[in-house]
């Protein structure tokens, strides 16, 4: 796909949209440093030195670069998944890395990156695409507002410190043999959520496999007798990003200062999560943090990062637990199918973080 960027006092820019390749690796991975978020966001990302890493959970993403000559302008991504929404099975394309060398914003990089998105995943025949937004990140708010993206809900990033340090208690890795039961516990656990996939062992076997940081040895379950009643995998974002926290307000440091005295911050997150009780989510929380003081690297601080729903009482009990929260905000576009969000509790996927 071409574009033409042109019109008053900007100077015209002829560049075409294509598929990223491998090769583009070291210029992508240059444009994301270029395109740092502002001040008025509280993160700033540090990415990785394999800029497709971000992708690699995904089963079918698709990344899209405007290049003009031999100048990448921006990137985008849009992954194919199916998701349950009101009970129905769709195919859902995830909108999601977005960004433009601010040397040539306001060119129209953006809306044709977007346009050629939209354009591959009808040609996939998604139902309908969807978006998650830090709070503060005005230009991506604005673009996705602009393009007919309807804001469905205002979800929460919970940044949890590290534990103390200690014997372990009652949970155990998981082992192969377990990935049956593993399935099963996270199909039973989310019964009514929209955004919520498909789980079975041939799913969770593929997510281990291709994702960065996430492996069967760091997987944890309780049991209760010979049930499993809740898991977890503890998956190290660090290899794809680590993080930044920009200064805030004085009251948000003292309130704060694991966060705001931390120079790089490795994330982790809960991938995957289930529980058979709310009860259970705070010891997965308890054990999981536990686990991150174990992995200390001296400056560089491990922080566990839950995304969640406010209003899913299932996850009420991150309450109870010190934290710093973030508004993430979530927004869906119908493509061939007219959806409606925000009837139930929404499932989080990490993965779209």
């Amino acid at each position: 796909m071409a574009g033409d960027s042109g019109g008053g006092k900007v100077k015209r820019v002829h560049f075409m949209v294509r598929q990223a390749r491998e090769s583009d690796n070291e210029a992508l991975v240059e444009l994301d440093r270029r395109c740092a978020m502002g001040e008025e966001t509280i993160m700033a990302f540090v990415r990785s030195h394999d800029f497709f890493a971000r992708s690699k959970p995904y089963e079918q993403p698709q990344l899209l670069v405007a290049e003009a000559g031999n100048t990448i302008l921006g990137v985008g991504g849009a992954a194919l998944k199916p998701l349950r929404v009101g009970g129905e099975l769709l195919k859902a394309a995830y909108f999601y890395g977005l960004r433009v060398d601010p040397a040539f914003r306001r060119l129209g990089v953006a809306s044709a990156i977007g346009d050629a998105l939209i354009e591959l995943v009808k040609q996939r025949e998604a139902d309908f695409t969807f978006s998650l937004v830090l709070e503060g990140n005005v230009p991506s708010l604005g673009l996705l507002a602009k393009r007919g993206a309807r804001a469905v809900r205002r979800c929460v990033l919970a940044i949890l410190p590290a534990g103390e340090a200690g014997g372990a208690g009652r949970w155990r890795s998981l082992e192969e043999q377990d990935l049956d039961r593993t399935a099963l516990l996270f199909r039973s656990a989310f019964p009514w959520h929209d955004l919520f996939p498909p789980f079975d062992v041939a799913a969770l076997h593929g997510l281990l496999q291709r994702t960065p940081g996430l492996a069967l040895r760091t997987c944890y379950g309780l049991d209760v007798g010979e049930e499993l009643t809740a898991c977890f995998g503890l998956w190290d974002y660090s290899p794809i990003i680590r993080m930044r926290i920009q200064q805030r307000s004085p009251r948000e440091q003292a309130e704060h200062p694991w966060l705001f005295q931390a120079g790089e911050i490795a994330p982790h997150f809960l991938l995957p999560l289930a529980f058979q009780k709310p009860e259970l989510l705070a010891e997965a929380i308890q054990e999981a943090t536990r686990l991150l003081a174990e992995r200390r690297r001296g400056p560089i601080i491990s922080v566990l990062i839950i995304p969640y729903d406010p209003e899913d009482q299932a996850f009420a009990a991150i309450r109870q637990f010190e934290r710093f929260e973030l508004g993430i905000q979530l927004f869906a576009r119908s493509v061939r199918t007219e959806v409606r969000l925000g009837g139930r509790p929404l499932f989080l996927d990490p993965t779209d973080l």
